[in-house]
């Protein structure tokens, strides 16, 4: 009677298996419905995408693609904590499905302070994602980290996945500049904006360049093309400005100014720029009413307490001077140590 009863469980377990997978029949089906889905997510119909994914998932639980696609689409939707529990169970059916890592990376992007979305992202490569925007995220998490050594090689290998894409060539561009390689970084940003003719921060970045190689008149073009492209680019209508200082354009300098500042742009850095310009025009009750104006709001503004006390200085109040070198140079500014000798005089 033992025996027997034992061989009936066994028996009744062995058939509880075979009934839990998916017939032939139903593995077809669900492949066309996973095929299905991906096409609705290419043409953006995402509620039926869903339907077609879940419906996978009715046939087979197990189906690690399903869950990973349905994850997709609530990225798309913005909710990221069920993306993050689709993401988990495509990874619990398949630990080494290199897709659900990036995409999980990818979630946790910019949220993240630990590190995990670089490991993700390493996790994708590593089983076999090789994917341009793989690449592309994981460098950013290394320039995030201060490993541009690192971020360099990935960009140049989405560069390699993909020659025409324009973010990457973007970022190398900018640790091309940070490094003073202005000629690459340069060439980065003609191939960024020549790939993407829209892209209206990298016009605004290329004149930033120009500026430090002493091209004003074609950096002056790039910020003029920039706002084109993007009117609230307020960034580039201050670096217009001071462009335009440059080539003796004092006018359109101010406008440029005004505008950004009318605009509402939370830049400390036009308030200081339209101050020197007022200064330097011999208006220095204007510039050190903007000053003071500019340090209410932003009082730990190193530069904006460097720049005051050279406004006052030509006013004749040494004493004020002196005093905001010394919080300039207590806030991090080291070029105040050059004009704090005034002081000991």
């Amino acid at each position: 009677m033992k025996r027997n009863l034992i061989f009936i469980i066994a028996g009744i377990l062995s058939c509880q298996v075979l009934y839990g997978q998916p017939s032939f029949s139903e593995l077809r089906e669900r492949d066309k419905s996973l095929n299905e889905g991906i096409t609705y997510i290419s043409e953006g119909q995402y509620e039926l995408a869903a339907v077609s994914f879940t419906h996978c998932l009715d046939l087979d639980s197990t189906y690690a693609p399903a869950w990973l696609m349905r994850g997709r689409i609530f990225i798309e939707w913005g909710v990221m904590d069920d993306a993050l529990e689709e993401l988990n169970m495509a990874l619990h059916y398949n630990s080494a499905l290199g897709e659900a890592f990036f995409y999980k990376g990818y979630v946790l992007f910019g949220t993240d302070s630990t590190g995990e979305d670089r490991q993700l992202f390493d996790r994708a490569i590593s089983s076999g994602y090789e994917d341009t925007w793989a690449y592309y995220f994981r460098a950013l998490t290394e320039i995030r980290d201060g490993m541009d050594e690192q971020a360099i090689n990935d960009l140049n290998r989405a560069i390699e996945l993909k020659d025409d894409f324009a973010l990457a060539y973007h970022e190398r561009a900018g640790i091309r500049r940070r490094r003073g390689d202005l000629q690459g970084s340069h060439f980065d940003y003609q191939r960024s904006v020549s790939s993407d003719p829209d892209f209206a921060l990298a016009y605004n970045n290329m004149g930033s360049v120009k500026i430090l190689m002493g091209d004003y008149a074609g950096a002056i073009k790039d910020y003029s093309r920039a706002l084109e492209l993007d009117p609230e680019l307020l960034v580039a209508l201050n670096n217009r400005g001071y462009a335009r200082f440059f080539t003796e354009d004092r006018e359109g300098a101010l406008q440029d100014f005004n505008a950004a500042i009318t605009s509402g742009a939370q830049l400390s850095q036009v308030k200081l720029n339209k101050a020197s310009l007022l200064a330097e025009q011999g208006q220095m009750v204007p510039a050190l009413a903007l000053l003071d104006e500019t340090l209410q709001e932003y009082p730990d503004e190193a530069l904006l307490y460097l720049n005051r006390g050279l406004v006052r200085e030509l006013t004749g109040d040494l004493g004020g001077a002196c005093e905001d070198w010394h919080m300039a140079i207590e806030l991090g500014a080291e070029e105040a140590n050059e004009f704090i000798k005034e002081c000991d005089r």
